[in-house]
């Protein structure tokens, strides 16, 4: 008796989902949509057009522990941008890009050393990254790689 109702499930389960892949079919949708070829051919054929480095003055940011501080970072940064129409644009509006990370990472390094006490390159990227978005507008800043970082 038990073996008649799981195999008629089990039927039931097959009827279904073969019905579903029909219709996905027959709707185009899914994994059955038309592949568009000629947006894979121009996709392929844009040669990949390297990033352009644009260096940035260290950041010297201190950390204050009451009234006094307790220690002091050095950062490296690079810029990378691909495009030369956004390298122009990049180092037009370089002392605001420098002026933004360091009012952040003010008040962020503190923060991620009393969680971490350790700072993290990949972390320090990504925030950076997102400060940069906010001033230069979105996609213009392709990366912001930190190339040193030293604790004093």
């Amino acid at each position: 008796m038990d073996i008649k109702k799981i195999v008629i499930a089990f039927a039931v389960l097959l009827m279904l989902s073969g019905g579903t892949i029909s219709v996905m079919k027959w709707m185009e949708v899914g994994p059955f949509a038309p592949v568009d070829e000629t947006a894979e051919a121009e996709k392929e054929a844009e040669p990949e057009v390297p990033p352009i480095d644009i260096p940035l003055d260290s950041l010297i940011i201190p950390v204050f522990s009451g009234n006094e501080v307790i220690a002091t970072v050095v950062i490296g940064v690079k810029l990378q941008v691909k495009g030369t129409e956004n390298e122009e644009k990049i180092t037009k509006i370089l002392p605001r890009l420098s002026d933004g990370f360091l009012r952040d990472l003010y008040a962020f390094i503190p923060r991620v050393i009393s969680k971490q006490r350790k700072l993290n390159a990949e972390i320090l990227s990504g925030r950076m990254k997102l400060i940069g978005d906010k001033i230069a507008g979105p996609d213009i800043l392709h990366k912001v790689v930190v190339e040193s970082m030293n604790e004093q």
